[in-house]
């Protein structure tokens, strides 16, 4: 057994390839290969289609199920690797502090999307391992803490510490967690963790609060870890520059995104109470705009969330205030926020979700936020969605046939200094990384994954996931034109290779599809069966109002191509997907696709859908 896969899948998967369902998988079998942390409370059906070979995020979640259970380092206590260095002969994977102080939990996050998108059966045993051992790390006082051990010498502090960053992540997987089970031990956890942040992490001032900076230790990732003897220095943050990588926003500045979704959930008043008082802290002018600089002339930066410096830690702190926006329906944060999305897209090529450093964490994270704009009603950004996930936004994720160049590239390797210290392994690095995400860069491209990135890659894809078809009292609003399948209708989407969508009806009464800005609404024909309809409009979305149970509704339209240019690079588009540009991105990132989409009709292929009635509040 090459990968440590499944009994279920083992037969169905090709040498050094990831798991594949065989079309065998039931409810049956996930109930009984679950625990009680991790067994979904609603089972949802499997079943065989054929559909178009096109962009599928289900099918990208089985993938990104592949790299987190994979990777879980069993000798090591179920820890992950921070680190995955595909270069040295042999690659290897690096365990650091960071890790299970913070980032496992975003992969905790993570799978519970990945799981629901998917219905991956995948390790599910190792997974609840995983979990128990990292729910255990939960103290008596809520909080999360990162045990000492003098055999593992990565962690780095000599007594149990705190990552402030990691709580944030802990309970939002929890969150995620608790919904997806079911289960009210999530609560107990959940509601004990927003209290040991009140009590013991914060410092209430006035109507706000906030989280010191200074511990006991020096060094990054270190020096904001709260310990027993509790803080060093409780100074109040006088710009956004104090923190961990050069931000205060980066480690702690999504703590109130997390409690002010709990709220929505139980009405949980301490924690609507304290995400208030942070958010409060969060949009104080200091903390905006440049703070050195000043803004342009006539334009108040701090009041529209204008920022410079760390797009991850804006990214999540502009999120956490949308989550308590919309969990007090404040028009003035929502807007606070909005003018915050549309600053951070001005940056690199944001226009194809290539931002800040080009890592995999950004572009998930904007997907994120854009959606939730979406959403809430303070914007319409289905378009920038679009692109970014089309794009750089699926670019990112480390694929079965990006075998052969990583191989390659690893084979021209040097012998790693790294290897043989401790919390350092060789073992299938390569392949148990596939479903991952790898960093753009200039000069090493998809040399490494990181579970920074990863995490927030796969995330992308569950928000676009969700966000692209919501139902409500019969009727089906569908946003984005992606593979798709629901309780309530299933989606075949031909693009980029041709202008035409299928909706195969379930359960709705009635539909609204949205069509992309760039399709000629004038050439747009439907028809329902075999029954041409005429196009009723509604804004961009088409209506159709009266669907019966198997009605099968056919959109078409001609496929267009254009060129824009963006930051000296003249783009190439086929719909919204790029397939092309001048000079080439850096191989091998987007090579290829000229190719494949010279195709006008697109291939079809066998899948096994699986269904889930779960809906997450996130």
């Amino acid at each position: 057994m090459v990968w440590g896969i499944d009994l279920v899948a083992e037969e169905a998967k090709e040498p050094g390839q990831p798991w594949i369902p065989t079309g065998v998988e039931t409810p049956e079998m996930m109930k009984n290969r679950t625990s009680r942390i991790n067994r979904p409370k609603e089972i949802g059906t499997y079943y065989q289609a054929t559909v178009p070979d096109t962009l599928d995020l289900s099918e990208r979640a089985r993938l990104g199920i592949n790299h987190f259970t994979e990777i879980i380092h069993e000798d090591y206590g179920y820890e992950m690797p921070l680190t995955c260095d595909f270069d040295p002969r042999p690659p290897i994977m690096t365990l650091h502090g960071n890790s299970l102080g913070a980032c496992q939990a975003k992969a905790v996050e993570a799978m519970c999307f990945l799981r629901l998108m998917s219905g991956s059966q995948q390790n599910l045993e190792r997974e609840a391992k995983m979990m128990e051992m990292y729910v255990s790390l939960l103290g008596e006082d809520g909080l999360q803490w990162v045990p000492s051990n003098p055999d593992k010498a990565w962690l780095n502090v000599p007594e149990p510490f705190v990552m402030v960053h990691g709580q944030g992540r802990m309970l939002r997987a929890m969150v995620a967690w608790y919904q997806y089970t079911g289960d009210s031990a999530w609560k107990e956890r959940i509601d004990r963790l927003v209290n040991g942040i009140d009590k013991h992490l914060v410092v209430h001032k006035d109507d706000y609060a906030y989280v010191p900076v200074y511990g006991h230790y020096e060094g990054e990732y270190i020096r904001s870890c709260y310990t027993k003897k509790g803080w060093r220095d409780t100074v109040e943050p006088t710009h956004e520059k104090f923190g961990e990588e050069g931000s205060l926003f980066n480690h702690q500045g999504h703590l109130p995104g997390g409690m002010s979704t709990w709220y929505r959930l139980t009405g949980n008043e301490q924690a609507i109470r304290l995400a208030g008082e942070m958010v409060r802290f969060y949009t104080k002018p200091k903390f905006w705009a440049d703070y050195k600089g000043g803004e342009y002339p006539g334009v108040v930066g701090a009041e529209h969330a204008h920022w410079t410096g760390h797009f991850h830690g804006h990214m999540n702190t502009l999120r956490a205030i949308l989550d308590h926006a919309v969990a007090t329906n404040d028009m003035r944060l929502m807007t606070f926020v909005r003018d915050g999305y549309e600053w951070a897209r001005q940056a690199n090529m944001a226009r194809i979700g290539i931002l800040w450093d080009g890592q995999g964490c950004g572009c998930g994270r904007l997907i994120g936020v854009a959606v939730k704009l979406s959403l809430a009603g303070a914007g319409d950004y289905w378009e920038d969605v679009d692109l970014y996930i089309r794009n750089h936004g699926s670019e990112l994720q480390f694929l079965p046939e990006d075998l052969p160049y990583v191989q390659a590239r690893s084979a021209q390797g040097s012998p790693s200094p790294s290897m043989g210290k401790p919390g350092i392994t060789t073992d299938r690095v390569i392949e148990r990384n596939v479903g991952g995400f790898t960093v753009y860069r200039t000069s090493n491209p998809k040399n490494c994954c990181w579970l920074c990135c990863s995490p927030h890659g796969n995330m992308g894809f569950f928000y676009a996931w969700d966000g692209m078809l919501r139902y409500q009292d019969g009727t089906a609003t569908i946003n984005l034109l992606l593979n798709r399948a629901s309780p309530w209708l299933d989606i075949d989407s031909y693009l980029p290779y041709e202008g035409k969508v299928v909706l195969k009806n379930k359960t709705a009464t009635a539909a609204f599809v949205r069509i992309p800005l760039w399709v000629d609404k004038s050439a747009v024909k439907c028809r329902i069966g075999q029954n041409a309809v005429l196009p009723r409009w509604f804004g961009n979305y088409l209506r159709f109002p009266s669907l019966k149970k198997e009605d099968e509704v056919t959109i078409t339209f001609p496929m267009a191509e254009r060129f824009e240019t963006w930051s000296s690079y003249k783009f190439r588009f086929r719909g919204n997907t790029v397939i092309e540009s001048t000079p080439p991105l850096i191989a091998p990132y987007y090579q290829g696709r000229a190719k494949k989409y010279q195709a006008t009709q697109a291939p079809m292929k066998k899948v096994t859908r699986y269904v889930s009635p779960t809906v997450l509040t996130w």
